[in-house]
């Protein structure tokens, strides 16, 4: 590991998951957890973390079925070698493996081979923002530091994927017409339900949750936009249920 990133250690799930993170830069936070949650993991599912970071989202996932086999991949050495370390620290280590790597051009992960592709892409497009002087965080927080467009992810997404494979994401929700575009072009994907994440009862949504399946089709779903936080600041119910106790996300 690189001795000069200052590591900070935390937990999600109250506890089930133990994290080592880089003190400075992109911190796992609760669209971590919900991504997660919307994973419909089944005994023996093969499943990818694409843009794993340290691999929190992944490692949420393991932690509901101790039968699947967790592989994740990012383009940031020193962020894969945190996630091999919270692997082990979480108790997921013999079933999980975590690759640096580009997706634009590796070739160590298998084709067609995973049941469930999870994903985070940078939330910001190349050229709509100023990036960020830390690495870590301008390189998960924007396409343009990595090279990788959306496009690029929902490729490598459609590559790995099994015949039928369901493919899960979180984005801004004020990019939800570019996702969409992108997962039905060439119609590699269909089947699609969006959850709408509200932060307060009222307001619009910031964040969408969105699942799809490879070559796959059938109606759009829409469902209820889940409120995150009550008017007093704490988390409603629902939410509490997926943060704390790793309540499903069921979206169809």
């Amino acid at each position: 590991m690189n001795k000069d990133i200052d590591i900070i250690e935390t937990t999600l799930l109250r506890g089930r998951v133990q994290l080592l993170q880089p003190k400075q830069g992109f911190h796992a936070s609760i669209d971590s957890v919900f991504l997660a949650a919307a994973v419909a993991v089944k005994d023996r599912a093969a499943v990818l973390d694409v843009g794993c970071g340290v691999g929190s989202a992944g490692l949420c996932v393991a932690s509901r079925n101790n039968s699947i086999h967790l592989t994740g991949i990012d383009i940031q050495p020193e962020l894969i070698d945190l996630a091999h370390q919270n692997a082990a620290l979480s108790g997921f280590e013999e079933r999980s493996a975590f690759f640096h790597g580009d997706i634009r051009s590796e070739k160590h992960i298998k084709d067609n081979g995973f049941n469930h592709v999870l994903m985070n892409p940078p939330y910001l497009e190349s050229g709509t923002h100023t990036p960020s002087p830390e690495k870590i965080k301008a390189t998960s927080h924007g396409e343009g530091a990595s090279g990788a467009t959306l496009a690029d992810w929902v490729r490598y997404a459609h590559k790995k994927l099994k015949q039928g494979g369901h493919l899960t994401l979180i984005h801004r929700a004020d990019r939800l017409d570019d996702v969409i575009v992108e997962l039905e072009k060439k119609r590699w994907f269909g089947s699609l339900a969006v959850l709408p994440l509200v932060s307060h009862a009222g307001e619009d949504a910031k964040r969408v949750i969105i699942q799809a399946r490879k070559e796959r089709y059938a109606p759009f779903i829409l469902k209820p936009g889940m409120v995150i936080h009550k008017d007093n600041g704490k988390y409603t119910k629902e939410a509490e249920a997926v943060l704390s106790d790793a309540a499903p996300i069921v979206l169809r």
